[in-house]
């Protein structure tokens, strides 16, 4: 039991990391999208 705990535990923790990348990733690149998109509106 102790065993099946531990596995679960890490592939929660390993599952939230994921997610914390991904929506860091997924917030970097929404910001420089709106700048680009800003600049070329801005130029056009």
């Amino acid at each position: 039991m102790q065993l099946f705990q531990n596995k679960f535990l890490n592939k929660i923790l390993n599952l939230k990391t994921i997610i914390i990348k991904t929506s860091i990733f997924a917030g970097l690149a929404a910001y420089w999208g709106v700048i680009l998109v800003g600049t070329l509106i801005t130029f056009s």
